[in-house]
């Protein structure tokens, strides 16, 4: 009895030990985000950052099973070494893939796949295999996985057919949206989630109206940012923005009827997702990259390209943004081999994208609502939507082809 007395000591003494050991909180960073000067007074609430529990085996169990108990080591993580720091958008890898000459070893599933490949290809991994944000192991299935899911779940040519609101009008909001997105200093998936979102809404709701489209964008937008950003702006701050027209309470209930008619499918196929995979496939420039969101974001605005699958608008801006840069005068010879090989579009799948694509580029200079244009003015962007490039004479050149005319 004295025995088992000691070993139920020595068991409540080490799992009282890791337990004042694990219990250690991390700092909360204050928000920063703000919306015109009412926005800098605000404070967003504290998160509590969310820890796994460290769990030792069951001492008891181990005792009863005559199995050694080793001494449980909990090493606190220094907090100050990550303070402040946002996760690593894919993008933002981009300019360190070419810099890193080191040497992989391939295993037997990847050195087969490599062997079949055509002349000329090469394997866009091949530096990265080691870095876990880049998930070389896994991107083939993952995009073969979001390409199922936007053809099983598309968005309809022409769902606005017989509804109170038209295209005009969703225009107007998405523009709306774009500018709210930049005063909150969003992520730019959080912006094409919530446009995709609000188109998914509309296509399956034919009840929205003029009176509540503007609500139905704003609960769209809180949606993604609570999907998406890690520090949301508060809800007060969502109420300031319309201005007062709806209040919190207005917005919640539609954000409950958005997730109800979405039945909780909030993550979807974007094309900022694919556009991230092709620009690094392609090895492009910053510039380049900077360009092709640009496109994708100017495809937010317009109706008529919203059935268009994301991967497709993702290839037909990258090439797009690749031949504007190098000023090439046919855009077919910026689709190489590779991104042929790893996207499994050839240039004729898009081409009729592209010039609908270079005809936005255009019409942007002239819009009533260029928020858009305006955002990739800034330094942020390379002032890519001011670049001298974008008159060239490709772009002169698809905006007067053939297929435009027909439409």
């Amino acid at each position: 009895m004295s025995r088992m007395a000691e070993l139920n000591d020595q068991e409540n003494s080490i799992s009282s030990r890791i337990g004042r050991k694990v219990l250690v909180e991390a700092p909360v960073q204050p928000n920063k985000r703000a919306l015109g000067d009412r926005l800098n007074t605000l404070h967003l609430p504290k998160h509590e950052i969310a820890k796994k529990d460290v769990m030792a085996p069951p001492v008891g169990v181990a005792l009863r099973q005559n199995v050694a108990v080793k001494k449980v080591l909990v090493v606190k993580k220094d907090n100050n070494k990550d303070n402040g720091r946002k996760p690593v958008r894919q993008e933002s890898l981009l300019k360190q893939i070419s810099q890193v000459p080191t040497k992989q070893k391939l295993d037997s599933t990847t050195s087969a796949l490599a062997t079949s490949k055509p002349p000329g290809v090469y394997d866009p991994d091949e530096g990265t295999k080691d870095d876990p944000q880049m998930v070389t192991e896994y991107i083939h299935d993952i995009l073969t996985y979001l390409q199922r899911i936007e053809v099983k779940y598309p968005i309809r040519e022409k769902f606005m057919e017989n509804m109170k609101v038209n295209p005009k009008m969703r225009f107007t909001l998405v523009s709306w949206l774009v500018d709210a997105h930049r005063n909150f200093n969003l992520e730019l998936d959080t912006l094409h989630l919530c446009v995709s979102i609000l188109d998914r809404f509309l296509q399956a709701n034919k009840s929205v109206d003029r009176s509540n489209l503007q609500l139905v964008g704003v609960a769209a937008l809180l949606l993604s940012a609570k999907y998406e950003e890690i520090y949301m702006p508060s809800l007060s701050d969502f109420v300031y923005i319309c201005d007062g027209a709806f209040t919190s309470q207005q917005i919640i209930q539609m954000e409950l009827k958005i997730v109800k008619c979405l039945d909780f499918r909030m993550g979807w196929p974007l094309s900022i997702y694919f556009l991230r995979r092709y620009s690094k496939v392609g090895l492009v420039k910053s510039e380049q990259h900077s360009l092709a969101k640009y496109i994708l974001e100017l495809a937010l605005l317009e109706y008529t390209l919203c059935h268009v699958r994301p991967s497709l608008q993702a290839a037909a801006a990258c090439c797009l943004a690749i031949a504007v840069i190098n000023e090439s005068i046919d855009p077919m010879k910026a689709w190489s081999p590779t991104l042929i090989y790893y996207t499994k579009y050839k240039y004729a799948d898009f081409k009729d994208i592209v010039s609908e694509f270079a005809q936005n580029i255009i019409k942007a200079k002239t819009c009533k609502y260029d928020m858009v244009r305006m955002k990739y003015s800034d330094a942020k962007y390379s002032k890519i939507s001011l670049n001298c490039k974008l008159d060239g004479p490709l772009i002169r050149k698809l905006t007067t082809s053939p297929v435009l005319s027909k439409k």
